[in-house]
């Protein structure tokens, strides 16, 4: 399945403008997706000429229309949170506009915690094993949340996280903010910095400890028409030397916990998302679910290796490719042929 990405924000914020620039106008209701640029990719198809190549992708969902009940569900159904921030028009804001529909998101989560303590309260009492534990969890979860916190915020072990997951928490979801800003400001170029609204953006994501992203929604919808020649010469003259999309998409895959791995042949050559330090029978089910019960050995390369060589036979022939076992964890840029038993 892939990544799942809802771009949530403030009303007024331009979420369905960034929506289109990310889907180059191709989304339908709302939904998207979107290829994910990655040079290596490049470098492989051009050493290996496969018959077809295949990037990674997310998906990219707009806000759909609704009430506030509505909009918390949507983000709840998110993998990564891409929150959009109003750092253009009259009298910006952006971190008191973020800071109201955060809000929504932790009266959301507050509503979760309470009703799922007052469930293990009741198992505490009949003696339910790990009953007490998750009580505790839970209530440091509700005193961060009622002090008006996102759970993101709160110090977690991984198994107190764990026990806070089956709430579907959205505010402990992984989020980029997106600095949503104008090209220019009277006669002074915005970009590539958007100025003060962008930097207060940046506050509130540093103090998340989460990415945040100046891009001008606008501008990127209109790059999304040209050629790259086209694109790559308008860039330069905002300052901007790569496409909101390759900066959206690195700072996804790294709050999402997301490598990529790839597999290279003359019938394809292909991008996978996979989680990090995922070993490798687990990513090896990211092609096919069944690769991982039948899972015998990876032979592995790197990106380099293997357009110097040119394929992966001619590897396998000089005995360079490396034989790794079930233990083995996948690495960012790997390039693998999986052995796979019946």
């Amino acid at each position: 399945m892939p990544v799942n990405v809802a771009i949530v924000g403030p009303a007024g914020a331009g979420k369905t403008t960034l929506f289109n620039a990310l889907t180059a106008g191709r989304g339908a209701d709302g939904v998207g997706m979107v290829d994910i640029p990655d040079g290596r990719l490049t470098r492989l198809a051009d050493a290996v000429k496969p018959a077809k190549v295949t990037p990674a992708q997310v998906r990219v969902e707009d806000t759909p229309p609704g009430s506030r009940a509505q909009r918390v569900a949507f983000a709840r159904q998110a993998d990564v949170l891409l929150k959009v921030a109003r750092c253009f028009g009259p009298a910006p804001d952006p971190a008191a506009e973020l800071e109201e529909f955060a809000l929504d998101l932790v009266l959301a989560d507050l509503a979760s915690v309470e009703r799922r303590l007052e469930v293990v309260g009741k198992e505490a009492r009949a003696g339910k094993k790990d009953a007490a534990a998750e009580t505790e969890v839970l209530a440091a979860a509700k005193a961060h949340l009622d002090a008006g916190r996102q759970l993101r915020t709160l110090q977690l072990e991984p198994d107190q996280r764990n026990l806070l997951l089956g709430i579907f928490p959205v505010t402990l979801k992984p989020a980029v903010y997106v600095a949503n800003a104008a090209e220019e400001t009277g006669r002074q170029a915005a970009l590539p910095n958007g100025g003060e609204p962008a930097t207060k953006v940046k506050k509130l994501a540093d103090a998340e400890g989460a990415p945040s992203i100046v891009l001008s929604a606008r501008l990127e919808a209109e790059l999304a028409e040209l050629d790259p020649s086209e694109q790559a010469e308008m860039r330069a003259g905002y300052g901007i030397d790569e496409s909101g999309l390759g900066r959206i998409a690195r700072a996804v895959w790294e709050v999402g916990g997301l490598i990529t791995y790839f597999t290279a042949g003359e019938p394809e050559v292909r991008a996978w998302p996979c989680e990090r330090d995922a070993p490798a029978p687990v990513a090896a089910s990211k092609i096919h679910t069944d690769f991982e019960k039948h899972f015998i050995r990876a032979e592995v390369t790197s990106v380099d290796e293997l357009v110097a060589a040119g394929s992966m036979e001619a590897l396998r022939g000089a005995g360079k490719l490396r034989v790794e076992g079930r233990d083995y964890l996948v690495k960012d840029g790997d390039v693998i042929f999986f052995r796979i038993g019946r």
